[in-house]
C-alpha cells in the first residue's frame, strides 16, 4: 500500500524590501516562479521590526498573494510587476486575496505564525506568484530585521 506525506521545499528567502517601509505604504515581493517546481502550496512566514513610536488605528501589518495563471507573459493585479517594488495601495489592491497578518501592539521583533499561499487561488499554487505587504501599524518598519521567507510544499507518495 501507497502512503502520501507532505514533503517540503527548502526555505526560500522572499526578494522584498520590508526594512524602512513606511506606515500606510505597500510593497510588492519579486515573482516567485513556480513552473518549475510545481508546488501545490507554500508556506510563507514573515519577522518584522516596528520603529518605536505611537501606534496607528488599525495595528498590524497585512500579507496579500498575487499570482499569474500566465508564467510565459504575466499579468499581474493591482499595479504590481513581479518585482521587488513599492505599489500604491488602491481598491483594486483590495481584491487580491490576504494570507494572514500581524498584530503589532508595540515596538519590538515581531514573528508571524506560518501562512498558506494556495487558498488565495482556490487551492492550488499558480505557475507564477508572490506577496505584497501593507503597514497600517501606525509606525515605519525598523530599517533592519524585517523579513519574509517561504517553503514549498507538495506530495510524496511512498
Amino acid at each position: 500500500m501507497s502512503t502520501i506525506r507532505t514533503q517540503f521545499g527548502p526555505v526560500t528567502n522572499f526578494s522584498v524590501t520590508l526594512n524602512g517601509l513606511a506606515t500606510g505604504a505597500a510593497r510588492s515581493s519579486a515573482k516567485v516562479e513556480n513552473q518549475n517546481s510545481r508546488y501545490v502550496d507554500a508556506i510563507c512566514q514573515f519577522k518584522i521590526k516596528p520603529a518605536s513610536g505611537s501606534l496607528g488605528d488599525r495595528y498590524a501589518v497585512y500579507f496579500f498573494a498575487w499570482g499569474a495563471a500566465d508564467d510565459t507573459s504575466p499579468i499581474f493585479p493591482a499595479g504590481v510587476t513581479g518585482v521587488d517594488e513599492a505599489v500604491s495601495v488602491t481598491l483594486e489592491t483590495l481584491s487580491i486575496r490576504q494570507i494572514g497578518s500581524i498584530y503589532v501592539p508595540s515596538a519590538g521583533i515581531l514573528i508571524s505564525p506560518p501562512f498558506s499561499v494556495a487558498p488565495a487561488f482556490g487551492n492550488v499554487l499558480p505557475p507564477v506568484w508572490g506577496v505584497l505587504a501593507i503597514n497600517r501599524c501606525g509606525l515605519a518598519l525598523d530599517a533592519t530585521d524585517n523579513l519574509g521567507f517561504w517553503r514549498g510544499v507538495e506530495f510524496e507518495v511512498s
